[in-house]
Formats: structure tokens, C-alpha cells, sequence
């Protein structure tokens, strides 16, 4: 008996165990990649015969989160609202951004908004691309 990923498109869409000698009829869509001694995946995982590994998991994907407009102004640190309240005096964008933020009853990590706010943040240099990311998904 062997463990076998069945792949759709470079990606496993499960894992079995399988004699190698029992007949199955595997769709034309897929393929079976016999796993070695060492190797692991999981379904999701993606499939690359030419890497090592073989497979990867998927990157963990985000999770919406809600805030108050308190809690969320407090995942900042006090210079990076300072810098905020310092560039909303010269820049309408960072200060609206601030103003929707602070009147908020709640601020949701994913909305199209929140995600616009901080991006320009991040393009203007008053957040890094990785802050950006700690705030909303950490």
C-alpha cells in the first residue's frame, strides 16, 4: 500500500492509500503523484514536480477582523498616530482617512475602505507594506 496525492491542476484535491494493482478508472482531469517515504501534503497543498518539496502548503489567508475605532486607532503604535495627525494637515486623503476611521462604529479588516485607508497610509511612507499587514491581520 502507497500513498498517492490526486492532483487537479497542480493543486492536491485529496490523498489516498492505494495498492497500485487494484484497477481504477482515474478521471482524465486528474493525476496520481505517489508520495515518498518522507514526503506529506494535505488537500489545497500545491503540487510542483520540479521543487523541493514537491508540495507546499497554502499561504494562511487572513482573517476578518472587527475593531472598534478605538481598539483599531490603538493597534498603532502613539508615533505612527502622531505622523498621521502631522500629515493629515497637509494631506485631504490621510485626514479623511483619519476622520471615517475615529467616527467608525466599527472598523472591519477587509472591507474595501479600510483596506484603501491603509494602503495609501503605506504609499504615502507613513505605514510599511509589513506594519500594514500586522495591523489588519495580526
Amino acid at each position: 500500500m502507497s500513498r498517492y496525492a490526486i492532483i487537479v491542476e497542480n493543486v492536491v484535491k485529496n490523498v489516498v492509500v492505494w495498492d497500485g494493482e487494484t484497477t481504477w478508472d482515474v478521471p482524465s482531469l486528474w493525476s496520481l503523484v505517489q508520495l515518498q517515504v518522507n514526503e506529506t501534503c494535505a488537500p489545497y497543498w500545491t503540487y510542483d514536480e520540479n521543487a523541493t518539496p514537491r508540495f507546499s502548503a497554502p499561504a494562511p489567508q487572513p482573517t476578518q477582523r472587527q475593531w472598534t475605532a478605538y481598539q483599531f486607532l490603538l493597534r498603532f503604535t502613539a508615533e505612527e498616530r502622531a505622523a498621521f495627525r502631522a500629515a493629515s494637515l497637509t494631506n485631504a486623503n490621510v485626514a479623511d482617512f483619519q476622520q471615517l476611521a475615529q467616527a467608525a462604529q466599527e472598523i472591519i479588516s477587509d472591507d474595501p475602505m479600510t483596506v484603501a485607508g491603509m494602503d495609501y497610509l503605506v504609499s504615502q511612507g507613513l505605514l510599511t507594506q509589513a506594519r500594514r499587514d500586522e495591523i489588519l491581520n495580526g
